[in-house]
């Protein structure tokens, strides 16, 4: 057995003891193997970024799709009107203007990016086909976007997307719920897996942003299924790195929090004792 497939034994067998019945040896563990990106994509302050980075790309490419497409000055709000209105907002704001091709058919549209900078929402390099089916709730006026992707490139992550998107504006305010199932790779290179709701708020005149929401990761062994969970409230604004908190929640109760000060630098502590710090690409 060599070292690596060793020291991945060691971290799974740590994790999984509760803290009740943590040896002193393994309480010195954990927050390397928290740390030691072990390739398993689940526990470390590396991957809980590559999450993070992963889950607001899939939030602001969503955003940058469907913002504007409340129409609010129509007199007719149809399915088909609002994927007019969506398509021609997608040509117009990437970067350079024919890195992106967009087709319709009836409420639905197939986007193709190739090497797109969307640059007001931290996205540079993205490319793939993201496909959008839109609805429109009549009564309140808010549109519905679902999207997928089997690989959408965004930032050096990899991403499979499902992704319902419920967008909405008030005043300057423009707002998505999104209910997300993602798989695929981040851009650390860590495997990156989420399911839950979260909320991407926007506004052009400030120029910033925030992701705030819960989703959670699966954690299977040869015996049994459990949950970790994130919970994030993290802004950001155009020019500038991020502030707030990701907190992440292990299946034996222990958590790994990071913070986000507006510097490129977070800093990341766990409950048992362990921290370090994590380099931002934001400036």
């Amino acid at each position: 057995m060599n070292l690596r497939v060793a020291w991945r034994l060691l971290c799974l067998l740590v994790m999984k003891l509760s803290t009740s019945t943590l040896l002193l040896a393994s309480l010195s563990l954990i927050p390397a193997c928290m740390n030691k990106n072990t390739g398993l994509g689940t526990d470390t302050a590396e991957s809980q970024m590559d999450q993070q980075d992963s889950v607001e790309a899939e939030g602001n490419v969503m955003m940058e799709a469907t913002d504007g497409a409340d129409m609010a000055s129509a007199t007719t709000l149809t399915a088909d009107a609002v994927a007019a209105k969506i398509s021609t907002n997608i040509t117009a704001r990437w970067a350079p203007s024919t890195c992106v091709t967009v087709t319709q058919t009836g409420a639905n549209l197939k986007v193709i990016y190739n090497d797109c900078t969307g640059s007001r929402r931290h996205l540079v390099h993205v490319s793939g086909e993201l496909d959008l089916a839109i609805s429109v709730e009549l009564a309140t006026g808010a549109v519905d976007v679902h999207g997928t992707s089997d690989s959408l490139m965004v930032n050096g992550a990899d991403l499979a997307i499902d992704a319902t998107a419920v967008y909405t504006r008030t005043g300057d305010d423009r707002k998505v719920v999104v209910h997300s199932t993602g798989t695929g790779t981040g851009p650390r290179g860590n495997d990156i897996e989420h399911q839950g709701d979260y909320t991407v708020t926007w506004n052009p005149t400030s120029q910033c942003g925030a992701i705030a929401g819960h989703w959670q990761t699966d954690f299977t062994s040869a015996t049994a299924t459990a949950e970790r969970s994130n919970d994030v409230d993290v802004s950001r604004c155009a020019t500038g790195c991020p502030t707030g908190m990701i907190t992440h929640h292990y299946v034996r109760g222990a958590a790994l929090t990071i913070t986000f000060d507006g510097t490129a630098t977070a800093a990341w502590s766990t409950s048992l004792g362990g921290s370090g710090t994590v380099a931002l690409q934001c400036q």
